[in-house]
Order: C-alpha cells, then sequence, then structure tokens
C-alpha cells in the first residue's frame, strides 16, 4: 500500500471498519440475530430499570425502531417490563434468560477483539491500550453519549475507564452533578458509581 506522509488517519480509519466489522458480526452470531439487539442486552445488563425512551437515546434508535426493538426482546423472553420510577413509566429488566444472552453477547465479543490482538507482542499491547485511553478520554459530552460509547463494554474488564475519567472531568469543570442522565428515566449515573471503580466500560 502507498501511503503519504503521514497515513496514520487512513490506517486508523481502515483499522476501525476491521475492528467494527468483526465485532458486529461476533454479537450478533451470539444472539442470533442483527441490529441493536445484542447491544440491548448488554445496555440493559448494565443499567436495569431504565425506560424504552432511554434506551432509544443510547442505541440512537427512533421512537418506532425502539418500540420493535423491545418487542423483538420481550417475545425472545429476554425482557420484561415493570412498573418504573411514576405512574406513566414503564422499566425494562433482563429476565434470566436475557441475562445469560447478554453474557454469551460480551464473551463473543471479548473472544473476537482478543483474537485481533493475537498479532501484537506484550509492549505492542501496552501501547495500543494507552493510546485507546488518549483517543476516548475527550470524547463524551454528557451521560446519554457516554452510555452510547460505552454500550457494548463488558464493565468487568475496564476498572480504570478513560470514556468515564473524562465524563467526571466535563462535569466537575461544568457543576453538574455525575448522576445527570438523558431525558428518559434511565439510571445510569448510579449504574456508573455502583460499578467496578464507578467506570462504565
Amino acid at each position: 500500500m502507498n501511503l503519504p506522509e503521514d497515513g496514520s488517519p487512513n490506517l486508523l480509519g481502515a483499522l476501525a471498519l476491521l475492528v467494527g466489522s468483526r465485532m458486529r458480526a461476533s454479537v450478533s452470531a451470539s444472539v442470533g440475530a442483527g441490529g441493536a439487539l445484542a447491544e440491548a442486552l448488554v445496555v440493559l445488563k448494565d443499567q436495569p430499570g431504565v425506560t424504552a425512551e432511554w434506551l432509544g437515546q443510547v442505541l440512537g434508535l427512533t421512537q418506532p425502531g425502539v418500540a420493535h426493538l423491545v418487542r423483538r426482546l420481550r417475545e425472545q423472553g429476554w425482557v420484561e417490563r415493570r412498573p418504573g420510577t411514576d405512574a406513566r413509566s414503564r422499566a425494562l429488566h433482563l429476565t434470566t434468560e436475557g441475562t445469560a444472552a447478554a453474557v454469551r453477547t460480551l464473551r463473543a465479543r471479548q473472544e473476537v477483539l482478543t483474537d485481533l490482538l493475537t498479532p501484537l507482542t506484550v509492549e505492542q499491547g501496552r501501547q495500543l491500550a494507552d493510546i485507546a485511553r488518549v483517543l476516548l478520554h475527550g470524547e463524551v459530552a454528557d451521560a446519554g453519549s457516554l452510555a452510547h460509547l460505552c454500550r457494548l463494554c463488558d464493565r468487568t474488564r475496564c476498572p480504570q475507564c478513560p470514556v468515564h475519567a473524562g465524563f467526571q472531568e466535563l462535569t466537575e469543570a461544568r457543576d453538574v452533578p455525575d448522576g445527570a442522565v438523558p431525558s428518559g428515566g434511565g439510571p445510569d449515573g448510579r449504574a456508573r458509581k455502583t460499578g467496578p471503580a464507578g467506570g462504565p466500560g
């Protein structure tokens, strides 16, 4: 491949496509369906009790889109609706089967990403992790974008999340409570505080 003097942006773009396509294929296979089904399972595993509206915002879905998604999740027996924080809202919770499906999704994702890292030496792996932390640190503007970026993360594997650290710095600078969430009543702030070291990823 003929590269200009600095081909880093081009290489980063190609790498992003490779990682994204491998990851999408693996998580879709884990639940036997594509689309946002696997992402929704992981989000609801880590953010139990959110509303459909909040879930749609995190996944970037329209109201009809998230209604269809929730219907599919319920038909699979993976999600149930319970009374929400007020009389009008309904909270989404994974069933036992749904939690098992979310765990399968995270396992499949971990396996494919680990396989992609296999050619790297230990030192190269550390360097890649350091670079990723720098690039991710300033990429969220609010709790909604934090939840969106980390929507497929295995939160047990990233106790010092650079995305959440950047969000904390931003909220402190703006003097905004860390528990702020997008409209829809999702408990994203609470889940971050109860996760490993307060991180979402």
